[in-house]
C-alpha cells in the first residue's frame, strides 16, 4: 500500500515576501541583517581540489539591522516536530526514508557535523524532482537558545573557511561562496559544493540556519549549478521563517 503523503501547508505571499532576505543571504548577496561574522584574514570565495584560494572574494557592504528583527526564542518541541512531519519542498516528492535513523548537520564536506536519532527532538527526510534534482533536510530541536547555539558554531565555522577535500575515488570536489551570515536575526551559514566525477558533474547547495533553539540543514542538489543554489536558498529561506513562526 502507497504511504500517504502529507501536504506542505500553502506559503502566504507575505511569507515569501519576508523570506526575502534570507534568499539574498543565502545566495551570497549584501542584505539588512545584524552586522555578520567576518571572513578571516586570507579567506576566499572559492577553494579548489588541494584547498588552496582560486579567487579572491569582494568585501560585503556594511550591514545595518532591520526593524522587523524577531528576537530569537525557543520553540515548543512537539510543535517543531509536527510542522516538520508535514513539511515538504515544493515540486518535488518525497522518497522512502524508512531507513533514515539519523539526522546528520553538517556545513562543509569533512567538517564537523552534530548528529542525533530520528524522533521527537530530530528530523530526517529526502526529495527527489525532474531532472535528476535531490534534496534533503535534517533538523535538531534544542531544549533551549544556549545548547542550540553551542551546538550551530562549529558548522557555522566550518561554512565560513570551508576547503575542498583532495580528489578520492575519481571525484574532485569544488567549494565557492562559502560564508556565515546572520539574516533576519537568524545565524546562517552556505557552501556551494561541486562534485565531479567521469560521469556526472553535480552540484549542491548546502544551508545551515539557527532558527531559536532549532538548528535546520538544507541541502539541494542538481545538475545545474544555478537551480541548486536559486531553489535551495530559497526553500531554505521558507522553511526557516516558517519555523521562526511557530
Amino acid at each position: 500500500m502507497a504511504r500517504p503523503t502529507a501536504t506542505r501547508r500553502p506559503v502566504p505571499a507575505a511569507l515569501a515576501a519576508a523570506a526575502l532576505p534570507l534568499v539574498l543571504a543565502a545566495c551570497g548577496q549584501p542584505v539588512a541583517t545584524p552586522s555578520a561574522a567576518t571572513r578571516p584574514a586570507g579567506a576566499t570565495g572559492t577553494a579548489g581540489a588541494t584547498g588552496a584560494p582560486t579567487s579572491p572574494a569582494a568585501d560585503d557592504a556594511p550591514l545595518t539591522p532591520p526593524s522587523s528583527v524577531v528576537p530569537p526564542r525557543v520553540h515548543a518541541t512537539a510543535v517543531v516536530a509536527s510542522y516538520l512531519r508535514g513539511h515538504d519542498l515544493r515540486g518535488l516528492t518525497r522518497t522512502d526514508d524508512e531507513s533514515v535513523t539519523e539526522a546528520v548537520l553538517t556545513s562543509c564536506p569533512n567538517g564537523p557535523t552534530v548528529a542525533r536519532d530520528v524522533g521527537q527532538t530530530a528530523y530526517a527526510r529526502s526529495w527527489e524532482g525532474p531532472g535528476g534534482v535531490r534534496a534533503d533536510v535534517a533538523a535538531i530541536t534544542f531544549p533551549d537558545l544556549s545548547s542550540a547555539a553551542k551546538a550551530a558554531e562549529p558548522l557555522l565555522v566550518a561554512a565560513q573557511v570551508c576547503r575542498a577535500p583532495r580528489p578520492a575515488k575519481g571525484v574532485t570536489t569544488t567549494i565557492a561562496n562559502q560564508r556565515r551570515d546572520v539574516a533576519e536575526g537568524m545565524p546562517l551559514g552556505r557552501v556551494d559544493v561541486t562534485l565531479t566525477s567521469p560521469d556526472e558533474t553535480r552540484h549542491d547547495y548546502v544551508g545551515v540556519v539557527q532558527v531559536g533553539n532549532v538548528l535546520v540543514r538544507l541541502t539541494y542538489s542538481s545538475g545545474d549549478a544555478k537551480v541548486a543554489t536559486d531553489e535551495g536558498s530559497t526553500a531554505l529561506a521558507l522553511l526557516a521563517r516558517d519555523v521562526q513562526g511557530l
